[in-house]
């Protein structure tokens, strides 16, 4: 039980970065590898107005969401509307090319150091009901959980969550309607990048901040294909399912086990079911 919640706390974390992905994907069929360097920025960013401002955590954390969705607008505009209509693979050539760009500059700016963050919560474990607990993992689950029910609200109950949502099965269709699907794919790329970004201020106390933080995106990539890259239930099922497994790896076999456990166990679901847990398939005219 001690393994399953603190692989819960990994697991909410990789959930995050992989909501991130599937909004992408789902909205411009866009593959975007930065989404793990967004998670960087977010923390570096977060550091810095710490460190210059002691701004209070919800200050700090709203802040970093506001910040990185303009980021992820400008992203939109400079990179993705001017190739819109380009071939996938350009498109995640693109990706690519952020990610070298928001890489470098965080080291530019940075440095190489790894930087510690503050806690936020304390970090001191308590028992309980012979579980070893810290308030630090309970609030980011806590944090995480609401971060994702509050997209199930927009997406589901909010006039501009349908927008995006229509967009999303047919984008035609959709511009005939009246809906603005470039504005669809700025606000997409805009809750994407916030997502990445906050990630990196809830996961900066645990890993440090430094500019090659963005691998975490790798795993989260992981997460999402595991639950289904097509699916956002399924990037929730597949990041928490993923630190569950990994952790139970890390505590029974060894810490170089958990780093390749998640990666089989998704080698074995895409042999079984290609589309992922949650995946569905995808019908497209041709």
């Amino acid at each position: 039980m001690q393994l399953i919640i603190s692989g819960l706390t990994v697991g909410f974390l990789y959930a995050l970065i992989g909501l991130g992905f599937v909004i992408i994907y789902k909205a411009t069929s866009i593959l975007n590898i930065a989404q793990g360097e967004m998670v960087m920025l977010g923390a570096f960013i977060g550091y810095t107005l710490n460190l210059y401002f002691k701004l209070p955590f919800p200050v700090l954390f709203l802040s970093v969401f506001v910040l990185t969705a303009l980021f992820g607008i400008l992203i939109d505009l400079i990179a993705f509307r001017p190739l819109r209509h380009a071939p996938e693979s350009t498109l995640i050539m693109a990706t690519l090319a952020i990610l070298i760009i928001i890489q470098s500059g965080a080291r530019l700016v940075w440095g190489d150091d790894v930087y510690p963050f503050p806690p936020v919560f304390n970090p001191m474990a308590k028992r309980v009901g012979g579980i070893f607990i810290t308030p630090q993992n309970v609030w980011l689950m806590i944090i995480a959980a609401g971060l994702m029910a509050a997209l199930f609200v927009f997406f589901q109950f909010t006039k501009t969550g349908k927008a995006m949502r229509a967009t999303q099965q047919r984008p035609e269709t959709a511009s005939l309607m009246g809906i603005s699907v470039k504005r669809v794919f700025s606000l997409s790329w805009a809750i994407s990048s916030a997502l990445g970004g906050v990630t990196g201020v809830l996961v900066a106390p645990l890993l440090g901040v430094s500019p090659s933080m963005g691998w975490i995106g790798i795993k989260a990539y992981a997460a999402v294909i595991l639950g289904g890259f097509n699916s956002l239930p399924g990037a929730v099922v597949g990041g928490l399912s993923l630190g569950i497994i990994e952790n139970l790896a890390g505590g029974y076999l060894s810490s170089a086990v958990k780093e390749i456990t998640g990666f089989f166990v998704l080698i074995l679901v895409l042999v079984i079911r290609p589309t992922g847990l949650l995946g569905g398939k995808v019908v497209k005219k041709v």
